[in-house]
């Protein structure tokens, strides 16, 4: 990997060979959260909410956001823990 935003796409493409674990961690109608664990060690949170009228996401900013958790081991480029990729809601 050469940018940490890469893990996003392999969770976006369903990447069985890089995803070593998968587990639910909240799932409601309107939010699901899962933790997936990759074969380099690397750890990452992907949060889901389903609509920005404030109803069911009270700061409206993001439909899909993908934290770091845990960075690769070895980590040859630097990654650091934190937000990698944010997919926000269409603008009407």
């Amino acid at each position: 990997m050469n940018n940490a935003a890469e893990y996003a796409e392999l969770i976006m493409a369903d990447d069985c060979e890089s995803i070593i674990a998968e587990t639910p961690t909240a799932y409601t109608p309107d939010r699901i959260e899962r933790i997936y664990e990759f074969a380099d060690g690397a750890v990452v949170k992907y949060e889901w909410q389903s609509t920005p009228d404030g109803r069911t996401s009270p700061d409206g900013k993001y439909n899909h956001r993908f934290t770091l958790v845990k960075p690769p081991m070895p980590n040859p480029h630097r990654f650091k823990a934190g937000v990698i990729k944010v997919i926000e809601y269409p603008k009407n």
